[in-house]
């Protein structure tokens, strides 16, 4: 099971309820794939007319599409993790705090699993790839 993402597929609620941890709400991003395979990254919004966006929070764990979504849609709601800077920075003379190790465990904890989630994509696209090259 996927540590870092979750698809909806096959529904035509708007609501997206998701499980997985992150550690800031930026870190969280929404996909949506047609039945035809045209994939769109969706735009976070608000609901004011200035703003709209493609989707908006509601809570800490479930997002709102603001368009209606299609029965063979899949939308993914996935964790993309900053990778490019630690979250906790430790300085000479300045006291280590545990809150920033685990800051920072936890960062490299998210980043490996989006790392393993997209190798297992990679690997299960690539069985499908050579079982339909070999059928054809």
């Amino acid at each position: 099971m996927a540590a870092s993402y979750q698809d909806f597929t096959g529904t035509t609620s708007k609501v997206k309820d998701f499980t997985f941890p992150y550690i800031k709400q930026s870190d969280i991003k929404v996909r949506k794939t047609t039945a035809a395979g045209v994939v769109t990254e969706l735009v976070e919004g608000t609901l004011t007319s200035q703003s709209p966006g493609q989707y908006t929070w509601t809570n800490a764990t479930r997002i709102t599409i603001n368009d209606d979504p299609v029965s063979g849609d899949t939308i993914r709601v996935y964790r993309d993790t900053a990778s490019d800077a630690l979250v906790g920075t430790f300085y000479p003379g300045s006291a280590i705090r545990s809150s920033d190790l685990n800051d920072n465990f936890t960062q490299n904890l998210y980043v490996t699993q989006e790392a393993e989630d997209s190798v297992d994509s990679a690997v299960t696209d690539a069985a499908s790839a050579k079982t339909t090259a070999a059928a054809a």
